[in-house]
């Protein structure tokens, strides 16, 4: 099997993902400027009301079921923009926007139209100071963890590989971000959650390539390490592909046949395990080969 010049063709990789943050991006500032939000928030960040209640015949009905009827039910009245949670005791939690004097009860007697019996235990609002505090905590959890992950790297190989690995992680919480822009996918603590799962993927895989190199650089002396990177890469390919697949075809089941409670959930993992695989070949290594031969460089000077 050929040896392909991954490495050398470094500006081509950064270009395309360059480019994909950029349409993200560009879309985001076209809704501010149509005074809309950047990213599409749901109702964890930009606040709303909260309303649990007891539905009589939910005993005999599934969580999915359960979801995907009342969330028929509220569409009726024009509330697109919800999010719905079925707790043990089947009691249904429903986040919206902000609603107007009678929205409670318009939500009421809708379900009340559709089910048998309804009854509203809790109402609570959800202000945007509570939003603004998770969206900064969200911040916050995905700076540590990145700046955790480059430590754990730089430690267990070297620094070289830490910042390599420091970029991969920031390409793709980036190019997630851009996708979600692009698809207009809901930004919520759903959305964070597959966000950090990504990470932990993309990680993952990175170190099976990163180890792969260390190795090589120890047993081969007599080629540069631009060629050891690309050998590295080639060795590491059937197994970064039969992982992967794996794992794509599982989350694009659940995507297709899960329901829309987790769809936009599955297409973010989607996404951010199809980016994981590229920023590990085409981001991570180049990097860690640029950093290496400067390195070198400034060693031979």
């Amino acid at each position: 099997m050929k040896v392909f010049k991954i490495v050398e063709k470094y500006k081509v990789w950064f270009s395309i993902s360059l480019t994909v943050m950029l349409i993200g991006f560009g879309l985001g500032v076209s809704r501010v400027f149509n005074n809309e939000p950047m990213l599409n928030y749901g109702i964890d960040f930009v606040g709303g009301s909260s309303i649990m209640v007891k539905i009589g015949e939910s005993q005999s009905t599934s969580t999915i079921e359960l979801i995907q009827n009342v969330r028929q039910s509220l569409e009726k009245i024009g509330l697109n923009k919800v999010s719905i949670q079925v707790t043990q005791d089947k009691e249904v939690i429903i986040k919206t926007t902000h609603l107007k004097t009678n929205g409670i009860s318009l939500i009421q007697d809708q379900l009340k139209r559709d089910f048998r019996k309804v009854e509203v235990l809790e109402v609570d609002y959800i202000g945007p100071s509570f939003g603004n505090e998770l969206r900064s905590k969200s911040i916050l959890i995905l700076a540590i963890v990145s700046a955790t992950l480059m430590i754990y790297i730089s430690w267990r190989f070297q620094f070289s590989f830490g910042v390599a690995a420091l970029m991969a992680l920031l390409h793709d919480g980036l190019i997630t971000i851009s996708a979600a822009s692009i698809l207009n996918i809901e930004i919520d603590s759903a959305f964070v959650a597959a966000l950090l799962t990504v990470l932990g993927y993309s990680i993952n895989d990175t170190i099976i390539i990163f180890d792969r190199i260390r190795e090589n650089m120890k047993t081969i002396t007599d080629q540069s390490i631009n060629a050891i990177t690309n050998l590295s890469i080639k060795q590491s390919l059937s197994r970064t592909f039969n992982t992967s697949i794996t794992s794509l075809l599982a989350v694009s089941s659940l995507a297709l046949f899960g329901g829309s409670t987790i769809r936009e959930f599955c297409i973010i993992l989607l996404i951010g395990i199809s980016s994981g695989i590229y920023s590990t070949m085409f981001i991570a290594s180049p990097t860690f080969a640029m950093l290496e031969n400067r390195n070198q460089n400034k060693i031979s000077t």
